[in-house]
């Protein structure tokens, strides 16, 4: 008697090769422009304040925060502490409300994904670059209150176009790999929202890295503590040493992207099938 022979079904799809990826990546660079104009749009059509939500959301909480902290503890910052908490808060902010977002943009996205073909990865890209739109007039918010607190402004200036490259890197790599665990493990939205709070107190927006002794090197670790102090040192209120900590935060980008080629290599073609 033969034995028993268990048939199964197995959902595999052909693993991309990296170089047709890019390629279809970058030819859909003007679908990605699309959508995230698109999304941007949408996000504050039906709001009374539009888009001024954008700069008033990070402005709102640095406020807060900056307002109830100083009246428990007294931080001795670079142009005053409440541009101290603002050039900490409006990066996070950032970061937070993309990656929040783009963590189930392919799981949302499932209805123009299976209408017509285009790498998922385009997906939580338009997430970021949607953000990245509102994000760009609170710099000048940023600017002007550095200019009212009299921050030691100078050509460090400069460095907010490197650190905002570095914050939409390191957001754009965090968003590509969650997006693509979302679609598997549908606990990862939850497990991101509930992260996020410990994950903004451990990030150094609220207090300066001097101040924490040897912890300090631990807390560097955190890839949101090199990507807040290199805006601050845009400022010039950044805390001494802080190279170290956008060091680490560029090597987190740098590994989440390099992370998230082999993800959609291999699984970019039956995402649609697990929607």
């Amino acid at each position: 008697m033969s034995a028993r022979t268990e048939v199964g079904f197995e959902l595999k799809g052909e693993r991309s090769e990296l170089g047709p990826l890019l390629g279809d990546l970058w030819r859909s660079r003007d679908l990605t422009r699309l959508l995230a104009k698109r999304e941007f749009l949408v996000n504050y059509r039906r709001a009374s304040f539009g888009v001024l939500w954008a700069i008033g959301l990070p402005l709102a909480q640095a406020l807060i925060v900056g307002l109830t902290l100083s009246r428990v503890v007294r931080f001795e910052t670079k142009g005053g502490y409440a541009l101290f908490v603002f050039a900490g808060t409006l990066p996070w902010t950032f970061f937070n409300g993309a990656l929040t977002v783009a963590t189930n943009s392919i799981v949302i996205g499932s209805e123009l994904a299976t209408r017509v073909y285009f790498p998922r990865a385009v997906l939580p890209i338009v997430t970021v670059l949607s953000a990245l739109r509102g994000f760009i007039p609170s710099v000048a918010v940023l600017i002007g209150l550095a200019a009212i607190f009299r921050a030691p402004l100078g050509l460090d200036l400069f460095l907010l176009i490197p650190a905002t490259v570095l914050m939409v890197t390191l957001t754009a790599g965090f968003s590509l790999v969650l997006a693509a665990l979302q679609v598997y493990f549908r606990d990862m939205k939850f497990i991101v929202a509930a992260s996020t709070l410990p994950w903004f107190w451990a990030s150094g927006a609220i207090f300066p890295l001097d101040k924490l002794g040897s912890m300090r090197h631990w807390l560097e670790l955190n890839p949101a503590v090199g990507m807040i102090e290199f805006y601050r040192a845009s400022l010039g209120t950044a805390s001494a040493g802080w190279g170290r900590s956008v060091w680490i935060c560029a090597a987190w980008a740098v590994g989440l992207i390099a992370l998230s080629l082999p993800l959609y290599r291999r699984y970019d073609r039956v995402f649609v099938d697990l929607l």
